[in-house]
């Protein structure tokens, strides 16, 4: 028997996180407090507004930098070269306030990681850390192959992965494999390398005191899917797209653990249909005999019905409240 646990922002929510609908907001606040963010904050709010919704900003944002791909006007280039600039500091931004909030208590999550059985799978498509620390406390989870990719070399093996299928903020791309200077030749793994890499300290928070980050220095960014319309899971490059087939390999192990699933949790995740591509993995891939069960608040009726309508036969709505009540609930 196995099971599935797919945690949106719901989840994460009563660590301080901020859910989708108070992310602008919340995000901007935080932004302008601080230098190095806060021209990007009274640039957000000139162009879209005070309290834009941030899935629009990213949508719009992406939007303006393609519609000037071409451009040979000097002034459509600048504008080109000042939204990508801004994009990317909102990229920046994320894992650094996230790093702050995940300090906090996650008591749902320590009690969510007591739970879990070995061979179960987390699909999440939050971007904290916190319930794999959590999980590594309890030895359930390793940095080794815990994410669906090699990180360090321990050998040790995972009882519950952890899918995080829009990026984390622990994760890094590096550039170049850390070189900034010296003749290199581009090799099979592109400019951005095959996988992201982990710095040291994101590391020690895990709970590995003494193990060396895999970052080798240089350049490089936060691998996050930011959350546009449109989801772009990969990174447009001088050579081409990057990193797509790594998103894919993280997607496609998702499906197989949906696949072989017994029971499917959905917590805390809204499951819109503007996120195409996770509608098609959650409704598409699992057998329709699989139980489903979800744990979304108010959207949780709504989410149920969903899931009958494309054609599951077992589909309970947890209607105790939300994801820290349901991790409490005996029943």
């Amino acid at each position: 028997m196995s099971t599935v646990y797919v945690l949106g922002a719901g989840a994460s929510k009563h660590v301080g996180y901020p859910l989708a609908s108070t992310m602008r907001s919340e995000m901007l606040s935080w932004m302008e407090k601080r230098d190095d963010f806060r021209y990007t904050a009274e640039f957000i709010r000139e162009e879209f507004g005070d309290s834009p919704d941030i899935e629009n900003v990213i949508t719009e944002l992406d939007a303006h930098i393609k519609s000037l791909e071409n451009a040979t006007e000097l002034e459509d280039r600048r504008t080109r070269t000042s939204y990508t600039s801004q994009r990317m500091e909102v990229r920046k931004a994320v894992p650094i306030w996230f790093s702050e909030i995940h300090n906090n208590p996650a008591p749902a999550y320590a009690h969510f990681a007591e739970n879990v059985q070995r061979g179960d799978v987390v699909i999440t498509f939050n971007y904290d850390d916190s319930i794999e620390r959590e999980l590594k406390r309890l030895g359930k989870w390793d940095i080794w192959q815990g994410y669906g990719f090699q990180v360090g070399d321990s050998g040790r093996a995972t009882q519950v992965p952890v899918l995080k299928l829009h990026g984390s903020i622990n994760w890094l791309v590096s550039i170049f494999g850390g070189m900034t200077s010296g003749t290199f030749a581009l090799g099979s793994n592109g400019s951005l390398g095959d996988c992201p890499c982990i710095a040291t300290d994101p590391l020690k928070y895990l709970g590995y005191e003494d193990m060396t980050g895999t970052f080798p220095g240089g350049g490089g960014f936060p691998s996050l899917v930011l959350p546009g319309r449109t989801k772009e899971f990969y990174y447009h490059t001088s050579f081409g797209p990057e990193h797509e087939e790594f998103f894919n390999s993280l997607w496609f192990q998702a499906a197989a653990a949906l696949q072989r699933a017994d029971t499917l949790v959905l917590c805390g995740y809204s499951l819109l249909p503007v996120d195409e591509r996770a509608c098609k993995l959650l409704l598409g891939e699992p057998s329709k005999n699989v139980k489903v069960v979800v744990v979304s608040g108010s959207q949780g009726e709504r989410i149920s019905n969903d899931f009958r309508r494309a054609g599951f036969q077992i589909v309970e709505c947890y209607d105790g409240g939300h994801f820290e009540r349901w991790v409490a609930d005996p029943g």
